[in-house]
């Protein structure tokens, strides 16, 4: 009994095993043709607040109106969830949102789209879409980011503490030596403490993930980096700042120091606008006038989602924010709390025992 235990699980080891090496083998072509045409189309169309986490390879991607319009999803039970706006020709915008709406039917699913923004709202409202608060981003006016004056005094007080203590700032552009990345990836494990890394629309630490951007460091006077983080772009004039890390023993003000050389940075290389991302549920069923399903997805997400201090987030992005830019659930005719779980889901994933059953089912069905 103990023997067939034994080659039982070293069986179901093996064969894991044996299925991620295909699965990366296959997966990896795969992603390595997608985003040999993601990326140029994004240089010429340009993309939008979300786009660069297409860049994470965690999405399936749907060509709409013959390639005119990129539309980036993800399946999660009965739903296919669009991550943001879709990305292209304006022209063809509404058509794409139709067309994937009848591509989603075909399969027996819904279509969500989340984050989407007021822009494209009337096209979302013709084709049916009901819509939900999430949250707001915060974007930066670099031409009026000032640390002049009363309102900036803290954090011109703080780089100053930091310059006299001898803290350097740079932004390196890639490739990166692997002992760099493995250094990053001490202070990202640092950061996340216990935590796991999230997904979808929500950035998370990779080698092959960080070697697509500029990184912006944040060193000590021993030239040790305390921080670090990755800088996106729209391919027009928004910068992001994407992926943030810090040592959990970096000094107080650490991020606001890196934050405000990065803007710097920016606005010197023609940079218009730089996004913070969002702050999720800022200004969102924290009213008595608030529609009750917001109420009800406030609740939800807080406490769903725990390793987001979300007001502590929305404080920390004001220090810098000028503008807030309000982000929308688009859904159909769907109960809403299993619609707010299947995100919740999507954002917090694990892997699956059913992850292995369908690769078995591919594997036989591919055979020969």
């Amino acid at each position: 009994m103990i023997e067939m235990t034994i080659f039982f699980l070293f069986t179901i080891g093996f064969v894991n095993y044996f299925l991620y090496r295909v699965n990366k083998r296959f997966s990896s072509a795969y992603e390595e043709l997608e985003l040999k045409r993601i990326i140029p189309f994004l240089e010429e169309k340009g993309g939008n607040h979300l786009s660069h986490l297409i860049l994470l390879q965690d999405k399936d991607v749907y060509w709409a109106q013959d390639g005119r319009v990129l539309i980036a999803y993800k399946k999660i039970g009965n739903k296919l969830v669009i991550l943001g706006d879709p990305i292209g020709e304006e022209s063809s915008i509404q058509a794409a949102i139709r067309e994937f709406n009848k591509y989603s039917k075909s399969k027996g699913l819904t279509p969500v789209f989340y984050q989407i923004s007021p822009r494209f709202m009337h096209y979302y409202h013709d084709t049916g879409y009901r819509f939900l608060k999430l949250g707001e981003v915060a974007i930066v006016n670099l031409d009026k980011f000032t640390l002049e004056g009363k309102q900036g005094a803290k954090l011109r007080t703080r780089l100053n503490k930091f310059t006299r203590n001898s803290y350097t700032f740079k932004v390196i552009n890639p490739p990166y030596s692997n002992d760099l990345l493995s250094e990053l990836k001490v202070i990202s494990d640092s950061w996340l403490g216990d935590q796991k890394e999230k997904g979808f629309s929500v950035v998370s630490f990779s080698e092959e993930y960080v070697s697509c951007f500029p990184i912006a460091l944040l060193s000590d006077p021993e030239g040790n980096i305390v921080a670090f983080a990755t800088l996106a772009n729209d391919y027009k004039k928004t910068m992001t700042i994407d992926l943030m890390r810090k040592s959990s023993d970096s000094p107080h003000g650490t991020m606001d120091v890196l934050f405000i050389h990065i803007f710097k940075w920016a606005k010197e290389r023609g940079y218009q606008h730089c996004s913070l991302g969002m702050a999720p549920l800022a200004h969102v069923g924290d009213s008595p006038f608030s529609f009750k399903k917001e109420k009800l997805a406030r609740v939800a997400f807080l406490h769903g989602n725990s390793f987001y201090k979300f007001k502590g987030l929305k404080e920390f992005k004001s220090k810098f924010a000028c503008t807030w830019e309000p982000k929308y659930l688009a859904y159909k005719k769907s109960f809403l709390p299993i619609v707010v779980i299947q995100l919740l889901l999507l954002i917090n994933s694990q892997p699956h025992p059913k992850y292995v059953i369908d690769k078995i089912k591919y594997l036989f069905k591919n055979a020969g």
